[in-house]
């Protein structure tokens, strides 16, 4: 399937001053929700992320890399009762955009990009 462009608005803010709490929409009808923060209890970072696409919610757990400056989950939902693990980033860019990437796994072991979404802040 070739790729396609549409957009999408995600409104964020904070939770608590703890939560990040994201919600996107596409002008296509796509919507999701994205809770993401620390959790002092296992002291690493962690997600949920449910969206009208899916039938469970996605949980992951990552890391920061601040040489790179980019967030990476690991993330891991449910389909036909059968797990799906998927890898995603978010790179903070010097002129302020984020590169939001998500990458499937192949069956030969390699990675597939999925999803290519540039955010750009609002004026």
């Amino acid at each position: 399937m070739p790729p396609f462009t549409s957009k999408r608005v995600a409104t964020s803010r904070l939770v608590g001053e703890r939560w990040l709490v994201i919600d996107v929409e596409s002008e296509g009808g796509f919507a999701g929700h994205g809770v993401y923060g620390w959790d002092a209890a296992t002291e690493e970072y962690v997600s949920l992320w449910v969206d009208g696409m899916q039938a469970s919610p996605a949980y992951g757990r990552g890391h920061w890399d601040s040489a790179t400056r980019t967030m990476t989950y690991e993330v891991q939902t449910w389909h036909g009762g059968q797990p799906v693990r998927y890898r995603e980033t978010t790179e903070h860019r010097a002129d302020g955009t984020q590169l939001y990437r998500n990458f499937v796994p192949r069956p030969d072991g390699t990675e597939f990009e999925m999803i290519r979404t540039v955010y750009r802040r609002r004026d």
